[in-house]
């Protein structure tokens, strides 16, 4: 055996691998110990008042309304049981939820390409999540993929002692696909991928070869599609019992599909907006990494070895495209993957490196032997600077969490905070110092942490106000929504200023401004309640003393 050939079975062996993905955990919890600081954005706040309104027995969408599947909500169920209201709560669920997924990354990995190229590809997918920050924290995209992989760990299994391993990754697929519908297109990686193998002749061409026969797939796909659709039954029938279903289905045809419509709107010249959000967020050297690494693949006739993550590759960007909006944590279905494209370019450049070095030195070239291994640690450190850099920043914001919690989130801007949470976290002081019943707190807004760290549940089943001022609003829901409140009447109406979401409300109005086309409302506020506390984010209306509420609530309005 050639020395070339010794060191790429080395790379390729999977003996001690349990060694490695020891150390790899163990450095990704390193890496990502300081992600305990996180705050709860607008996405994750929402879902954590939802979770804890099905804790108390509301209806999801009939008393409790977002545009997404019903999964993402009764996850965050038990996360809010076992967690409360601490702040915290993200953070602490992002560090699990990343061993968890560097765990299944290391294991996809090493089947195909070797212990180096998983923990290569873990370290990798873990500085890709973690530049993004809290936004991608406890987002349904990141429990998509730990439930697809789950499912593609037991339908490779060849463990035939195992029963209707099938049907279990059934479930899993069902779960992804009821956190989020665009799960549908792992469907090719799921039922394909684990029954085929894939070889490369002696000329370099890449062949297929099925693993089992096809009378046996078709029974695996059919135990597959039965624990998927017993996945589906369970989801229908608690609408069903629990009295949502006319609003789920309001919520999944009638809503999804303007949503959806509206979704690159307003956005001129979207196709290079696209291109510019993908260059962003994957970055233009994973790009490149990723082309490259198939071009060594093809050429050095790896490509049948690559070929499960160029194909979970391919399924986690059209989850993402078909979504049109391209929002940060979309990305989380491709970073997997393409960390794999990493791992694999990385050892390809040792090897090569290597083979170079062990030339130079069977012609006495040390000079140049030299060079070469200084070459190749060149550009390892051309990719450090980023990760190390943002490693150290993340620690010293921890460091100052650590010191003042309450004083590091009202200062909180890295990574771009997207919300003011100090002027939110002063809209809770004064709720807390000012009590009001469980339903007295109406924010007209989209910062539903004020009702989650307050304690509050919304009166309405509009968690936050894009529903209501948004294109693809339904007829009907503003007159709802006023005459909700003027049968609660809660104490306090907390009117946001600067909080508009452009994207995803088709207006640069801010929550204020947009009162302005909602006159019911503006007179119902101005008719029944009277300033009181007056911030610079938040306006705080108090309910006025012996009114008699009594509004018109026509279409016009």
């Amino acid at each position: 055996m050639s020395p070339d050939q010794q060191s790429r079975r080395a790379v390729l062996s999977t003996k001690g691998s349990g060694r490695w993905l020891a150390l790899a955990l163990g450095l990704i919890l390193l890496m990502a110990l300081p992600n305990l600081s996180y705050p709860i954005g607008r996405d994750q706040a929402t879902y954590c008042v939802i979770g804890r309104g099905l804790l108390d027995g509301v209806r999801l969408y009939r008393d409790l309304w977002d545009n997404k599947p019903p999964g993402i909500f009764y996850l965050y169920v038990p996360i809010v049981k076992v967690f409360g209201r601490a702040m915290w709560t993200i953070g602490l669920l992002d560090i699990l939820w990343l061993l968890a997924i560097s765990f299944c990354i290391f294991r996809f990995t090493e089947r195909t390409l070797g212990r180096t190229a998983a923990f290569l590809a873990v370290m990798a997918n873990a500085a890709m999540h973690i530049r993004t920050g809290y936004w991608d924290a406890g987002q349904p995209e990141t429990f998509i993929m730990l439930f697809i992989f789950g499912s593609y760990f037991l339908l490779a299994s060849h463990n035939r002692k195992v029963s209707f391993k099938e049907v279990g990754a059934g479930l899993l697929f069902s779960a992804a696909f009821w956190i989020k519908y665009n799960a549908v297109t792992f469907l090719p990686f799921l039922l394909l991928v684990p029954y085929l193998d894939f070889l490369a002749s002696g000329e370099g061409k890449l062949r297929v070869r099925p693993r089992t026969s096809c009378i046996n797939w078709t029974w695996s796909v059919s135990r597959f599609a039965a624990g998927f659709f017993f996945g589906g039954v369970l989801v229908v029938s608690g609408c069903l019992f629990s009295g949502a279903w006319s609003a789920f289905v309001e919520q999944q045809f009638k809503v999804l599909p303007r949503y959806a419509a509206t979704a690159s709107q307003g956005i001129p010249h979207y196709w290079a907006w696209a291109a510019g959000r993908i260059e962003f967020w994957l970055g233009p050297w994973t790009l490149f990494a990723a082309l490259a690494a198939v071009i060594i693949a093809w050429r050095r006739y790896h490509l049948a070895r690559l070929v499960p993550a160029l194909v979970g590759a391919a399924a986690g960007f059209a989850a993402l495209a078909v979504q049109i909006r391209f929002q940060p944590y979309y990305f989380e279905t491709c970073y997997p993957f393409f960390a794999i494209f990493w791992g694999y370019l990385t050892v390809q450049v040792y090897e090569g490196a290597g083979a170079m070095a062990r030339y130079f030195a069977g012609r006495n070239w040390q000079v140049a032997r030299v060079l070469t291994w200084i070459a190749f640690a060149n550009m390892v450190a051309l990719c450090l600077p980023g990760p190390v850099v943002q490693l150290a920043t993340n620690y010293r914001a921890f460091n100052e969490w650590r010191r003042n919690p309450a004083q590091f989130y009202s200062n909180y801007s890295w990574p771009g905070a997207a919300e003011d949470f100090r002027d939110v976290l002063r809209v809770v002081d004064f709720l807390k110092q000012h009590p009001a019943p469980a339903d007295g707190v109406y924010v007209w807004g989209n910062e539903p942490l004020i009702y989650f760290l307050s304690d509050h549940r919304p009166p309405v089943r509009f968690v936050w106000n894009l529903a209501l001022i948004a294109p693809w609003r339904l007829p009907g829901w503003r007159q709802e929504l006023v005459r909700r409140l003027d049968r609660i009447r809660p104490r306090y109406i907390i009117v946001a200023r600067e909080d508009e979401i452009h994207g995803l409300s088709g207006t640069f109005q801010d929550s204020a401004q947009a009162l302005q086309s909602f006159p019911a409302l503006a007179d119902y506020l101005r008719g029944f309640y009277r300033p009181c506390v007056d911030d610079v984010t938040f306006e705080i209306y108090c309910r006025a003393a012996g009114t008699t509420t009594t509004v018109s609530t026509s279409p016009s309005s």
